[in-house]
């Protein structure tokens, strides 16, 4: 009986495993059903010693937060020194916020290839690659905030960072009810500079004194952005409008004959020199003035900043209007949210923040030739220099450029100024023409 058991265990053994060498071979495979109990974890190290155990608690890794800038190169490459001290500043915060990465590319403001251009047609085909903050000039602030393209900072800037701004940033900054960015730097600011070996008293503050002195030779480019906002300036003194009631551009024939009057004025007393009309950049005046070429010459304070005058005694004062000094007209540079990134848009108001900080804003103008949009900023600059005060005082009283410095008002008055100097027209002819030629 017990042989009879075994060879019935084997026969069995056998046909099992044939059965189970035809189903390698021939047959399909049999589903196996998922098991009902949970495996012992010990045993299941023990069985598979040569697999990791992946059942361990992570610490989540907190990613990077990429801020990407777009500064044009007038602003992020002025001077060699500014660019040093905007790169000491921009890793000075990364340093701080290691959870945060700045990628600064330098492009132009406006143009094909410029920031305007980018932002109107990239975020639809690379939203990745798109700027979260630029710097950009104050008079595209509108356009930008009608095409939905920055973002409004009036829930991101406090009343006292507003209120430490010269009186023209906060206009610029909030051309209406909105605060659309926030200006860092003024430019433009208009006034002259005369040789005091040659003049050795201060000039006068109203326009008839101070072309009627025989002593008297300004130079100025009346063929170009100098000329215009001269007549601009006049014209605005003389209540000048610059748009209809429907809101178009527009010049007035009476304010303007009279701010044209003031230039011809100039001119038949001989003030001008000779040369101004051929004059289109304020630099090719001012060589003209260095040489001997007048003794007053008009300027802005971007470009008087950056000139070093050897042996020549530079003093510089207001430009003297009908019945007081002119009041300057300035624009600027303003940093403009564009990121609809909640996160980034708090992490780019930070950084405006940090960027524009009396310290900070003060080194980065100073060394770039620029004027800081802040009072407080104005005040880190040597005291010791009188330019100092006498600009504190013109920001104090600047207005805003209410205008495109490129646009059609501009060029329009350009050259009516210039066809007065140059002798083509009378001051009422080319205020005339000016006319005909906004309503055309």
């Amino acid at each position: 009986m017990r042989g009879n058991r075994v060879a019935t265990i084997v026969f069995l053994l056998a046909l099992l495993l044939s059965a189970c060498d035809l189903l390698t071979e021939t047959g399909p495979t049999v589903p196996i059903p998922e098991p009902t109990a949970t495996l012992d974890q010990t045993m299941v190290t023990q069985a598979a010693p040569n697999v990791p155990n992946t059942d361990f608690p992570t610490t989540p890794v907190e990613q990077s937060t990429v801020l990407r800038l777009w500064i044009p190169p007038a602003i992020a490459a002025r001077t060699e020194a500014g660019e040093a001290v905007l790169a000491e500043q921009l890793l000075a915060y990364e340093t701080e916020r290691p959870d945060v990465t700045l990628v600064l590319e330098q492009k132009r403001a406006s143009g094909p290839g410029g920031i305007l251009s980018y932002l109107r047609t990239g975020r639809d085909i690379a939203p990745s690659v798109m700027p979260d903050l630029v710097a950009i000039p104050t008079d595209l602030l509108p356009t930008m905030a009608a095409e939905n393209l920055i973002v409004p900072l009036d829930q991101r800037v406090d009343n006292a960072s507003v209120d430490v701004l010269f009186p023209p940033a906060q206009a610029l900054g909030r051309p209406d009810t909105t605060f659309l960015g926030y200006p860092f730097a003024l430019t433009g600011l208009p006034h002259l500079a005369y040789n005091s070996n040659v003049l050795t008293g201060t000039l006068p503050l109203t326009w008839d004194r101070l072309i009627e002195n025989q002593d008297h030779l300004y130079v100025l480019a009346a063929d170009g952005l100098d000329g215009a906002l001269l007549a601009l300036e006049f014209y605005i003194e003389a209540g000048g409008q610059l748009e209809t009631e429907a809101g178009q551009p527009a010049l007035q024939l009476e304010p303007l004959t009279v701010a044209l009057q003031q230039i011809q004025n100039g001119r038949d007393l001989e003030f001008f020199a000779p040369q101004d009309s051929s004059f289109n950049t304020t630099d090719q005046a001012w060589q003209s003035f260095l040489s001997g070429g007048g003794n007053i010459a008009q300027t802005t304070s971007d470009h008087f900043l950056g000139q070093t005058v050897a042996g020549m005694p530079i003093a510089y004062t207001v430009i003297p209007g009908i019945d007081s000094p002119l009041t300057p007209l300035v624009t600027g540079w303003a940093w403009a949210i564009t990121t609809a990134d909640p996160i980034k848009q708090e992490e780019a108001a930070q950084l405006i923040q940090n960027l524009t900080a009396a310290a900070n804003l003060a080194a980065w103008s100073r060394d770039s030739n620029i004027l800081p949009a802040r009072r407080d900023a104005l005040a880190s600059w040597p005291e010791q220099e009188p330019y100092t005060a006498f600009v504190r005082q013109e920001l104090e009283r600047a207005q805003p450029l209410a205008i495109s410095s490129s646009g059609k008002i501009v060029t329009v008055l350009g050259d009516a100024v210039f066809q007065v100097i140059s002798g083509a027209k009378t001051a009422p002819q080319a205020a005339a023409d000016a006319v005909n030629a906004m309503q055309s």
